[in-house]
Formats: C-alpha cells, structure tokens, sequence
C-alpha cells in the first residue's frame, strides 16, 4: 500500500519496489490486457506449489518414518521379552546348578566324615600282628570246651578209687 506510491526502484520498508511492465499500446491505443495471471503471481504460485509438494515430501518421510519407529519399538519389545525370558531360564539353571552342587559338597562331607572314621593302615597292621600272635584258628569252642571238660570229669571220676563201676 505504501509501496504504491514510492517510485520504480525506490527502497521501502519492505525491501526495493520493482519496476512496473511497461504498458504496451495496442492498435487502437489501449493497453492490451495480459492474457494471464502477471508475473509476480505465476511466481508467487510456483513458490506455493514447491513448497506444498516439499512439505507433501516431508510429510510422506514424517509418516514412513513413524512407521519404521514402531516397527523398532515392536521389534525391541519383542527381544527384551525374549531377553527377560533367556534370563529367566538362565537363573533357573543356575539355581538348580547350586542345588546340585550343595549336594555334591555334602556327600563329599559326609564321605570325608566317614573316611575319618576308617581304620588306617597302620591300625590294619598292628590288629594283623595280634591276630598272628595269638591264633585264633586255635581257639575252642564253648560246646567243645564243655564236652573236654566233662571227658576230664569222668576220667577223674573213674580213676578214683572207691568209684568201681564195673
């Protein structure tokens, strides 16, 4: 508005003001209407219709890229319950290998234990010295010992000499 009035190549406020077309003059001395929207529109129009198609671009990026966000988010959702389920089963197998290993430190105690109370050799040794020493495959039995016994009764009996059975 202001610019309208300021010369053709004067510098306003809003920057320099362009030079106007000249009017050409016709046959019959009247300026020939432009057949078209002026210049400055067409441009006006090309800058609207480049930047509506970049920001169409942008939008079809924004969009594709929203779609590969929750592809990632559902695919990183997946691994962690993969992962958690992994660790899950990891912690049992270590927790049963505990276990088993508790048991196995407790049988090898209580072997140890047991060994502990096991003769040793040198015991084995001198037990072996008695044994030869007093030859128990010599021994008598109770019942023989007793059947002994009363041969020696009756022998004495028999010797004597007020007993004559005869």
């Amino acid at each position: 508005m202001a610019d309208e009035a300021l010369p053709t190549g004067a510098v306003s406020t809003y920057g320099v003001v362009p030079p106007e077309p000249p009017v050409k003059k016709g046959i019959f001395g009247g300026a020939k209407p432009a057949p078209g929207p002026s210049p400055e529109v067409m441009g006006l129009t090309e800058q609207i219709n480049g930047l509506a198609a970049r920001i169409r671009v942008s939008e079809e990026r924004f969009n594709e890229l929203r779609k590969k966000l929750l592809f990632l988010e559902q695919n990183m959702l997946s691994n962690q319950k993969k992962a958690l389920a992994e660790i899950k089963l990891s912690n049992e197998d270590i927790d049963e290998l505990r276990h088993k290993l508790e048991a196995v430190e407790n049988s090898i105690v209580m072997i140890i234990k047991e060994l502990r109370l096991t003769a040793r050799k040198s015991d084995i040794d001198v037990m072996k010295r008695y044994i030869e020493l007093w030859n128990p495959v010599k021994f008598v039995t109770a019942d023989y010992a007793e059947k002994i016994a009363r041969e020696v009764a009756e022998e004495r009996l028999a010797k004597k000499p007020g007993n004559q059975n005869i």
